[in-house]
């Protein structure tokens, strides 16, 4: 569980240093400041200075990610190991989870990944505290380029090299252009606590406790606070999870041939394909050479591609030759004809690369083309 500082009089979420201390060396003496506008935390009765109340704001557990969370933590310390091997599995993992955030973040995933305002208001709150560990981040390796770059064995270079004087001017840039990252990731956590304290508010507003005030309006300690149901962990379940062949299965049955229709199934279906080509072209770009690792499995993809974008190719021209009458209802002459025109050169555009992906098929499977094709 995440724990988060809030004031105890207000409850606005509070840091332990003020914003414009954000992109220093840390060092907390346990004072507060409101995270919406860089204000001291709210006094205590008696007029002194107030302790931040910690809360859990968490989701779900998911207890099939658990393990190797808990595996991460142990593997990623404070206390170390501290190596260009482990830093280059941090980055790594990094790189792959934000991808993650950026897909959950999209108009179809975020409809399942993002379903209520508390969900919302716990991403924000994780965009505040990665910004304000980012604007650290940058400061300090610009420090540690600038401190180092003088060091023979950081550089390779002694004091008398030719290159040594050029060397410090690119290293004094470097330090330049990562403190002026840093302040600007410090400005973007300031303004995204700002959004995370409304994104809060929102859920209290939507999400009313049987007090009839919500969840957030009252503080609970560390010893006091009890989870709500709806933050509570989900009781494991006796069946496994899906695999995703047995879930490509699932998929393949609802949307089958002898599946029913309905405006809502569509949409579903638009939605699973929408993240499915999200996926789909990650493999193609960063993901590359985990999910195609050999030319064959390019071949398999790109003839997979083909028939797919052929099928779109000849549905749509299906819609445009065969248009249901509803399907411009209330639009004028003008509406309908530009629709048509627009429809049929996405379906023209659709059909050419479908023949193109079919060529790269056959190349990539070390096939010459067909003779009747050129």
């Amino acid at each position: 569980m995440i724990r988060i500082p809030i004031c105890p009089a207000c409850a606005e979420p509070v840091a332990d240093q003020p914003a414009q201390a954000w992109t220093g060396a840390y060092r907390s003496r346990n004072w507060w400041w409101h995270l919406t506008d860089n204000t001291p935390i709210c006094p205590g009765v008696d007029g002194s200075r107030s302790q931040a109340v910690l809360v859990e704001e968490g989701l779900p557990a998911d207890t099939q990610a658990s393990a190797w969370l808990d595996a991460m933590s142990e593997l990623f310390t404070i206390g170390g190991p501290y190596d260009p091997a482990r830093l280059g599995s941090a980055v790594t993992a990094a790189e792959h989870l934000y991808r993650w955030l950026h897909t959950a973040t999209g108009p179809f995933s975020a409809l399942t990944a993002l379903p209520t305002p508390s969900d919302v208001a716990f991403l924000v709150g994780h965009l505040h505290r990665t910004n304000r560990l980012l604007a650290r981040i940058h400061a300090q390796a610009g420090a540690y380029v600038l401190d180092q770059a003088r060091q023979p064995q950081f550089t390779g270079l002694t004091d008398d090299s030719d290159l040594h004087d050029e060397v410090i001017a690119t290293a004094d840039d470097i330090h330049a252009w990562l403190q002026e990252a840093a302040d600007a990731c410090a400005q973007a956590a300031q303004t995204v606590g700002a959004a995370w304290s409304d994104t809060r508010k929102l859920t209290a507003l939507t999400t009313a406790a049987p007090s009839g005030q919500a969840d957030h309006d009252v503080p609970a300690t560390d010893t006091d606070h009890d989870p709500t149901s709806a933050h509570a962990a989900p009781e494991p379940s006796d069946t496994h999870e899906p695999s995703p062949a047995q879930l490509a299965e699932l998929v393949g049955s609802a949307f089958g041939d002898e599946a029913s229709f309905s405006p809502e199934l569509t949409r579903t279906a638009t939605r699973i394909l929408g993240t499915l080509t999200m996926y789909l072209s990650n493999c193609l770009g960063p993901a590359r050479p985990a999910a195609i690792a050999t030319p064959q499995d390019l071949a398999d993809l790109t003839t997979s591609l083909t028939h797919l974008t052929h099928s779109f190719h000849t549905s749509l021209r299906q819609a445009v030759e065969h248009a249901a009458p509803h399907d411009t209802t209330g639009l004028d002459t003008t509406h309908v004809a530009a629709l048509h025109a627009a429809l049929t050169q996405a379906s023209d555009a659709l059909r050419h690369a479908a023949l193109n992906l079919g060529k790269a098929s056959y190349h990539a499977a070390g096939l010459d083309l067909p003779q009747d094709q050129p």
